[in-house]
């Protein structure tokens, strides 16, 4: 019986001492999205007055989009909602750029989500390449809508 314990408890002891342990793998495609994010970030412009600047980015769309006069209060509701939840995180901007994004993408998220089903496939798509690049950042409008 001593014998059989003994051998057991060799087996058991062996088979724990040559078990491999994976190490966690670290997800370095989002580490370096999040560098990458840090790296290219744009302080989002200040929002003064939000009616006027969703009116404002609403008449922009309209008028570059060939959009309908009908969908204009739709989308004043979308922008407006947006741009007064945006307006209570831009100042981690300033001292928290990653909590900004982290708070900011999700708000956009919905946002492009609601001006999608508003506009349509082809009209969101053409708002997306009006997105405001280099110089034209700080004063262009639809800033506000991509920062």
């Amino acid at each position: 019986m001593k014998k059989i314990i003994a051998i057991l408890l060799f087996t058991a002891l062996y088979g724990v001492s040559q078990a491999q342990f994976a190490l966690p793998k670290i997800d370095t495609k989002s580490v370096e999205s999040a560098t990458s994010a840090l790296k290219n970030f744009v302080k989002p412009p200040a929002i003064g007055d939000v009616g006027g600047t969703a009116g404002t980015i609403v008449d922009m769309l309209s008028s570059k989009l060939s959009l309908p006069a009908a969908l204009k209060p739709k989308l004043i509701s979308a922008v407006s909602g947006f741009l007064t939840n945006k307006k209570s995180i831009t100042g981690l901007a300033d001292t928290n750029p990653t909590g900004y994004l982290a708070k900011f993408n999700p708000l956009q998220k919905g946002l492009f989500g609601k001006l999608k089903g508003i506009m349509g496939t082809s009209a969101f798509t053409k708002m997306l390449g009006l997105k405001p690049t280099g110089s034209d950042i700080a004063g262009n409008a639809l800033s506000n809508l991509f920062f």
